[in-house]
């Protein structure tokens, strides 16, 4: 199992997005978690999309351009 954590410092730029599902394709981790997305769930999940591997995802909405947290975790 590895688990990997990422203060992304924000999830608007699609930099950022890109680099994140990089590092998953790459890392293959069964658990990523990340702080500071300063996004919503919704949008992350609508991020996610269609990515494959398929990860279920938790998180804490960020208030204003602050905080947000986030939990992928591989699906079977």
């Amino acid at each position: 199992m590895i688990i990997t954590t990422w203060n992304i410092s924000g999830l608007n730029n699609k930099g950022k997005q890109s680099y994140l599902k990089e590092r998953l394709r790459k890392d293959k981790p069964s658990v990523m978690i990340q702080q500071e997305t300063k996004i919503s769930e919704v949008k992350l999940k609508e991020i996610m999309g269609n990515f494959r591997p398929r990860y279920e995802l938790v998180g804490q909405d960020a208030m204003g351009s602050t905080g947000g947290l986030a939990i992928l975790c591989v699906t079977q």
